[in-house]
């Protein structure tokens, strides 16, 4: 399965920077120095038309993939990336005209003195027929902008897909909702910093659609005789949500793993789980413990 985080992250990465790049266009300064020419109305009109609903592409899918809280975060955290990397890369762009050279003023005449000989005036390269500037410097240093982005989508790549996105992942129905449930990673269950006991995290996923009815949802080991405690509840109210659940000492394989999923209306729904079906690193951990 596609990394989505990964493809997720570089389309906004790229329409924020193509809506900062057309917003610049269509500015005077900006717009006159990356075109060498001042930009017509026509065109700082089109570059304006371009960049706001680019910038608003991204916080639709910022949005789309993390849920309108943490869209709204994750799109800011992207704007000052592409627009930060934007105001360091300009004054560095490779491709700029050379400053004209000022020519040196006439030597004035001391009273007295013989008039010097008179001199062809230097000529003033202009502006519209200087040779554009290629230094190296200004590529490495551009090439290193570009290069910190780079990095970070490479970074996404290793990464991998989210758990819930893996093959392995276990689809279900509990109730009327669809959910997608996997294990954080496929290590065995780890020491708690808080307490003797081990735990292990795992993932679930419901259906955009029925996601907005649903309260909360809980995952324990052995079945539950009542509501849950909110220290086993996956954190999030939409979207991919998450959960440290406690691995006690007397687990077995046939307590299973519970699920149960609480809808806003207040109907609790179970669902039991084989742990070679969820957590396949789990399973051995509780029979060497035994």
């Amino acid at each position: 399965m596609i990394n989505t985080s990964l493809w997720l992250n570089l389309a906004v990465l790229i329409s924020s920077l193509a809506g900062f790049i057309c917003l610049a266009l269509a500015s005077d300064r900006q717009g006159e120095f990356l075109l060498h020419r001042t930009p017509s109305q026509r065109e700082r009109l089109l570059f304006r038309v371009l960049g706001w609903p680019l910038l608003v592409l991204a916080l639709v899918l910022c949005i789309q993939g993390w849920g309108a809280s943490m869209g709204v975060v994750s799109w800011l955290g992207w704007l000052t990336i592409a627009g930060a990397g934007l105001t360091f890369y300009l004054p560095w762009w490779p491709w700029q005209e050379k400053k004209p050279v000022r020519a040196r003023p006439a030597p004035v005449a001391k009273a007295g003195a013989a008039e010097p000989s008179p001199t062809p005036p230097e000529t003033v390269p202009s502006a519209a027929k200087a040779p554009l500037s290629l230094a190296p410097r200004n590529l490495i240093f551009a090439s290193s902008l570009l290069a910190i982005p780079a990095a970070f989508v490479i970074y996404l790549a290793q990464l991998g897909p989210a758990p819930i996105f893996r093959a392995d992942a276990l689809q279900g129905q509990i109730g009327p909702w669809s959910f997608v449930l996997a294990e954080t990673n496929e290590h065995a269950p780890v020491l708690s910093g808080t307490g003797p006991h081990h735990t292990k995290g795992f993932q679930i996923r419901f259906c955009e659609s029925c996601d907005t009815a649903i309260r909360s949802a809980y995952l324990q080991i052995r079945k539950p005789d009542s509501k849950p405690s909110p220290r086993q509840a996956f954190g999030g109210v939409r979207w991919t949500r998450a959960v440290d659940i406690a691995i006690p000492h007397d687990s077995e394989l046939e307590h299973q793993l519970w699920l149960t999923v609480e809808a806003k209306n207040g109907e609790l729904y179970h669902q039991a789980f084989d742990f070679h079906q969820v957590s396949p690193a789990t399973a051995p951990f509780i029979q060497k413990n035994l």
